[in-house]
């Protein structure tokens, strides 16, 4: 049972004082995913380190927690589950959501900040807005509804009242709209450095000196690695045979899917080493990728990895999807390249035969492999430099600063 937390005693006082007479800010953070977890936990960094006297409460994950956040829910550990198992999680998603809602009405927060997770956070500013609860609702990371058409856009800007954006054409898109938007740049670039030095990363993961390393990025989520990791598989041992230098690696699988991970490596007829460090290790050490579409197509154009995008879904899901997208590339490197620099294997297109044809023509050719990097330095200088995280805390607070003069100015008879 879940129950809504008593905001006076049950998330312990962290010591953020103000100076004296010096109003100090709330803020509630709401995140439904790891990537969201990541990202708002060094939202809540740069916070703290801005204004110390800040108050931050989140619905997220461990991350937001670590980093100086009173976790009031868990959403992250449902988020990570695969459809099926949220379905069956619904009424434990729709007590969380009600009892945000409860919780502002308590807690009284200045402002709550939405990262991502549309189905749940688009739904939960409307629900502010319906209940016309005194809270500033600022979303960091627009759902990517510039896929869907116009209709989210128009409910999000009316339901918003600033969006931090982190992709260069999210901008424009909401121009026809009066919703304030500043593009901050994508907090990924600033996870991109390698822990460890090249050389003890390919002793550690077993690599043969002057391998040509494939590294295989089946996706996060349990239905992405069932569906992706069989045929990234069968892929690699056709090109195993045709060019035996080859050698792969793949991330350590999450806790929730190591067994079927593990058994598909044990089954499979090439040898695939787990790679130790992070994901980006693994992108850094290849010379191609071959990386499930998401936000890892991003992470890999810009360490200037090329890759082979692949896709993967339910029938169903998919022949929903494609009578509502309405871009020509499901990949995000081609998104914001706006042309195809990386192919894309969809669905039946995603056969092993197809996927390793394209794999060994970038291998073989060098001129085309690094025409291919240069497609990839363009998407990289569009993202934008480091330091999103910082700009996004500053137009956060730049946010709440513009509320309480508003907030003075009304209460002294002057406009705001």
């Amino acid at each position: 049972m879940i129950e809504i937390p008593n905001p006076k005693s049950q998330i312990p006082d962290r010591g953020n004082k103000g100076k004296e007479g010096e109003k100090h800010h709330r803020l509630l953070i709401v995140a439904g995913e790891e990537s969201g977890d990541k990202h708002s936990a060094k939202l809540i960094v740069e916070l703290l380190r801005r204004d110390p006297s800040c108050e931050i409460r989140a619905a997220g994950g461990e991350k937001m927690a670590a980093a100086g956040a009173g976790l009031v829910f868990n959403l992250v550990d449902l988020a990570v589950l695969g459809s099926v198992e949220v379905l069956r999680n619904y009424f434990r998603l729709r007590k969380i959501f009600y009892g945000l809602l409860s919780y502002m009405e308590e807690w009284k927060p200045d402002a709550v900040v939405l990262v991502d997770y549309p189905g749940f956070n688009i739904r939960l500013a409307k629900k502010i807005r319906a209940r016309r609860l005194p809270v500033r609702v600022i979303y960091y990371i627009s759902p990517q509804v510039w896929a869907w058409g116009t209709r989210r856009k128009k409910t999000i800007a009316r339901n918003v009242d600033r969006m931090l954006v982190i992709l260069p054409f999210e901008k424009e898109f909401y121009g026809d709209t009066a919703l304030p938007v500043e593009f901050v740049g994508h907090p990924m670039i600033e996870d991109l450095g390698f822990e460890t030095g090249e050389r003890e990363f390919s002793a550690c993961a077993g690599l043969s000196a002057g391998a040509r390393v494939v590294a295989l990025l089946p996706g996060s989520r349990w239905n992405e690695v069932r569906l992706h990791l069989p045929v990234m598989l069968a892929a690699a041992a056709i090109m195993k045979r045709k060019m035996p230098d080859i050698e792969f690696i793949t991330p350590a699988p999450r806790e929730a899917f190591r067994a079927f991970t593990g058994s598909a490596l044990a089954a499979s007829p090439v040898k695939v080493r787990i790679a130790p460090g992070s994901v980006y290790e693994s992108m850094r050490a290849a010379e191609l990728v071959l990386v499930a579409s998401g936000t890892a197509t991003l992470e890999t154009a810009c360490l200037l990895k090329p890759m082979l995008i692949i896709y993967r879904v339910a029938w169903p899901t998919y022949l929903l999807g494609r009578a509502l997208v309405k871009l020509p590339y499901i990949g995000l490197v081609n998104v914001i390249a706006g042309r195809k620099v990386m192919p894309e294997f969809i669905q039946r297109d995603a056969s092993p035969a197809r996927i390793a044809a394209a794999g060994l023509d970038w291998l073989r050719d060098r001129g085309a492999y690094e025409a291919a990097v240069e497609d990839l330095r363009a998407v990289r200088a569009r993202v934008g430099e480091p330091g999103a995280s910082a700009r996004a805390a500053a137009a956060v607070l730049a946010e709440l600063r513009r509320c309480e003069m508003g907030s003075r100015s009304n209460k002294s008879g002057e406009r705001p």
